[in-house]
């Protein structure tokens, strides 16, 4: 109790307690004066702290407002840079120094095929191996250092990951950054461009040793036929001429699809209907008794009057040459599909057949010259087809399994350059 309170009940009870009105009403008095005294003193408290209160609750508006703004620019900066780790071309991958994979954007979750709810916030370990990124993940973060650069292959992908890690922050943030890019377009382009090399070469050389054959095989057999002539009495003889002369006649054959093959050709580029061309290709096919019958035709046009920049005659041959292969790999019976489909900006031309296969092995070099499966093929024709795909600005790929069929795949740009 104060002491203004004090003062105050004590008054009180000396009115109470006075012998006399006078005196009562002298010590009511008393304790009156001191009851305003404190009202106006709490009075003035109140006004003080309301004015306080009004001054801590606007400053606390101030930093609500504060805080606000700075919640909006945490949020716009986080929105900015989720914008930029979805869209940024490369895989990014963080992983803090208690092995908790706090960032995982949507390309590292295509390249890696696990979906982010496996991954993000969880324990490295949970859904990947020790050395899965070609180093110790354990070690990389006991000791603070990484391996710069490594190399991994996943589902036929080639993954290259670069690694950093990273030490200008405060240690709950420390960790490792893993950044991964497919490589495998990258690398399957090289491997392109080495064979192109390699042909060009081998083009080169073969031109030149074709040229080299020519005069004297054309000279052998200028001999050759003198010598069956004079031979006339001799039948045995003239047999082995005979031999001489088939020999080289298949030499000259070799000779010419050399040079036909090395030589350069230029495109008659037209805006060609590729939907008509298939039609005039398979209309030609079913009336040719070499081809068989019982091999079923299903044809897939998507796209009405497509239009593409070609050489008529020359993109004819190619698909002809794709489709006489099929044919042959099938046999007497099967079915080829041959579809047309617009993707982007490319003309996908598709010809797949039921035939043998070819062997993974021959893969790679089905596309090389006088590489052949065949007993009487010469390994040109594909190889030819190929450079024709080429300089159209386009690609011949091929996919096959073994006694189940191949799919020979054309994309062709819709604009030329």
């Amino acid at each position: 109790m104060s002491d203004i309170l004090k003062k105050l009940n004590e008054t009180a009870n000396l009115a109470l307690n006075s012998a006399s009105t006078q005196e009562s009403m002298k010590h009511l008095a008393k304790a009156f004066s001191l009851f305003s005294t404190e009202t106006t003193r709490l009075e003035n408290a109140y006004q003080r702290l309301l004015k306080r209160f009004n001054q801590v609750n606007n400053q606390l508006k101030i930093q609500e407002n504060e805080l606000r703004q700075k919640v909006t620019d945490l949020n716009s900066v986080t929105s900015y840079l989720n914008n930029i780790l979805t869209n940024i071309s490369q895989g990014i991958i963080y992983i803090d120094l208690d092995g908790i994979v706090t960032t995982y954007n949507k390309v590292a979750q295509d390249i890696l095929g696990i979906d982010e709810k496996k991954v993000l916030f969880k324990s490295f370990s949970e859904n990947f191996s020790d050395r899965f990124f070609g180093f110790s993940m354990k070690n990389a973060l006991k000791f603070s250092m990484c391996q710069k650069i490594s190399y991994i292959s996943i589902n036929k992908k080639q993954i290259e990951i670069n690694t950093s890690f990273i030490y200008d922050c405060p240690t709950p943030y420390r960790g490792i950054v893993l950044l991964l890019k497919d490589i495998t377009k990258i690398q399957n382009l090289q491997i392109s461009a080495n064979r192109n090399d390699r042909l060009n070469k081998l083009g080169e050389i073969a031109a030149n040793i074709a040229h080299e054959i020519k005069n004297p095989l054309g000279a052998i057999r200028g001999y050759a036929s003198l010598l069956y002539k004079d031979l006339e009495n001799s039948k045995p003889l003239q047999d082995m001429i005979l031999y001489i002369l088939d020999g080289t006649k298949a030499m000259e054959r070799v000779v010419t699809n050399v040079l036909e093959y090395a030589r350069p050709f230029s495109l008659e580029v037209v805006s060609l209907d590729i939907n008509e061309l298939i039609k005039e290709i398979i209309k030609s096919i079913k009336i040719d008794l070499s081809f068989s019958s019982k091999i079923k035709i299903h044809l897939n046009l998507t796209e009405p009057n497509f239009y593409i920049p070609a050489d008529k005659e020359h993109l004819k041959s190619a698909i002809l040459n794709i489709i006489i292969n099929a044919y042959h790999a099938m046999e007497d019976s099967g079915i080829l599909r041959i579809s047309v489909i617009k993707n982007s900006n490319f003309c996908i031309i598709s010809i797949e057949d039921t035939g043998d296969g070819i062997d993974q092995k021959d893969l790679e070099n089905i596309f090389s010259p006088f590489f052949t499966t065949k007993q009487n093929g010469n390994g040109l024709g594909l190889s030819h087809t190929n450079k024709i795909i080429q300089a159209h600005f386009a690609t011949l790929d091929v996919t096959s399994k073994l006694y189940k069929g191949s799919t020979f795949t054309i994309t062709m740009p819709i604009k030329r350059g």
